[in-house]
């Protein structure tokens, strides 16, 4: 598999550490507000770039940190005259919950930075030790002119004076000494820790060190994030992690461009700020935002639209009605029958994804799979090894795509699909349309199949 690392600017062979396992930084959500689809797009990014790992053979052990202390999360759970764990708690389990709406594959783990300050300690207290870190009258900060490899990742130079910086952010042209650990003022309230340093709280960069640290080791194969994180968060991460260990510490960088809105960056103000459950406010299945960003490579600008989103939510529908109605065949013939086009597919699907995740063609691979069985159960020709080759292809696929998402029909629909049928077999017309419409009241929809069959399907507003 080649993958674009950041490291090195270019396509690279991907070469794990351990010649079948895969470890796997991701950053994960600074847990002060809800994730919009800005930040889902990077969890998706996460998602896939380990699904494919998996459909590759790896064993993948990937970490996505929670981000619970910070200037926000304090300033915001101030505003919401909440106690901080309370708080981001609160952010934490709404961020699941919209992780889960997008079919997304749990972790490893998903450690927080409140529960891993010793661990930090002890990486600023060695920094300090072998000079790279100093202490000052509000904090400890690190001395970006002591780490000579400084600006590696994001080719920013270190000219002229460096400035402190004690803010989580700044200017992102300019190299400045960053905070590893910010002592306790009245601004931070309750929130302060205390141990081996004076008391106070840790800066954000050094969170990720850590908690990599922790339960990757040293060096890891793999860390994620998008381009916004190059610098400083991730560049100041290299520098305080490699200085610490005297080791290299991430072989592959892998980073994703901006969700953009109508072309323009998201913004309250522009009253273009989206989250998931915003979607779902205006009738879409979240799956397909998924689908929308499946199909865009991740190292160019998606600029998401509603109507757009439209365009995929209705995709998806037409994928399962032509997936339900396949699985309903029943009479197969029997014999050979040729599948090379299903092999050939899965072939394309597997080579787009080691061409660095070119996901657009691994759905274009998906999509003959689906024409295929489509223009062959059209035909009336169908074979056992044909009908068994072309369902585990999709399967296979589905593993890395996830657009496919199972869900449960009610019971109370089912019946009702029964009723329909049998007013149907009396030709009350009327009777059944009605029934047909209790159905639609309760999320799902009817297909009608030949000889009286049907299949139940979940209505999406979009996808009619």
């Amino acid at each position: 598999m080649e993958i674009y690392n950041t490291l090195n600017r270019k396509k690279e062979i991907f070469t794990p550490i351990n010649k079948n396992e895969v470890k796997m930084y991701c950053c994960g959500p600074t847990v002060h507000d809800f994730a919009h689809i800005g930040n889902f797009r990077a969890r998706l990014f996460f998602d896939v770039l380990k699904r494919v790992f998996i459909f590759l053979g790896y064993d993948v052990k990937q970490v996505i940190n929670i981000t619970d202390v910070d200037d926000k999360t304090i300033k915001n759970s101030k505003k919401a005259n909440m106690k901080l764990r309370d708080y981001t708690e609160m952010y934490t389990k709404f961020y699941m919950e919209d992780g889960n709406k997008l079919n997304i594959t749990p972790a490893m783990v998903y450690p927080k930075a409140t529960e891993h300050i010793a661990e930090m300690q002890k990486i600023i207290i060695g920094l300090l030790e072998k000079g790279y870190a100093y202490e000052s009258e509000d904090g400890i900060y690190y001395d970006v002119s002591k780490f000579s490899d400084y600006g590696k990742l994001s080719g920013i130079e270190l000219s002229g004076e460096v400035s402190r910086i004690k803010q989580d952010e700044y200017d992102k042209e300019t190299a400045s000494d960053f905070a590893l650990w910010k002592k306790w003022d009245k601004e931070d309230g309750e929130v302060y820790w205390t141990g081996d340093l004076p008391k106070g709280r840790p800066g954000w960069h050094i969170e990720c060190s850590a908690m990599s640290m922790k339960y990757l080791g040293e060096t890891i194969d793999i860390h994620s994030g998008a381009v916004d994180l190059i610098f400083p968060h991730n560049e100041n991460e290299i520098a305080q992690s490699e200085a610490y260990t005297g080791k290299r510490f991430v072989n592959y960088w892998a980073h994703l461009e901006h969700l953009l809105v109508n072309g323009q960056k998201m913004s309250k103000s522009l009253k273009n700020f989206y989250t998931i459950r915003d979607l779902e406010k205006f009738g879409f299945d979240p799956m397909s935002f998924r689908l929308m960003v499946i199909d865009h490579n991740y190292r160019t600008k998606l600029d998401f639209n509603l109507d757009g989103l439209k365009k995929y939510e209705k995709t998806l529908d037409g994928i399962e009605i032509d997936l339900a109605t396949f699985k309903t065949l029943e009479t197969l013939m029997h014999g050979k029958e040729d599948v090379s086009p299903i092999l050939n597919a899965l072939e394309k699907f597997r080579k787009g994804l080691e061409d660095d995740l070119n996901t657009h063609i691994a759905l274009e691979a998906f999509f003959e799979v689906i024409n295929v069985m489509n223009e062959k159960y059209s035909n009336g020709k169908l074979s056992k090894v044909f009908y068994t080759t072309a369902l585990e292809a999709i399967e296979k696929m589905n593993s890395v795509l996830g657009i496919l998402k199972d869900y449960e029909i009610p019971k109370k629909v089912i019946e009702l699909a029964e009723k329909r049928k049998s007013l149907r077999k009396e030709n009350a017309w009327d009777l059944a349309d009605g029934v047909r419409k209790d159905i639609l009241e309760e999320g799902f929809k009817i297909i009608d199949l030949k000889n009286s069959e049907y299949i139940i399907l979940r209505n999406r507003k979009y996808g009619r």
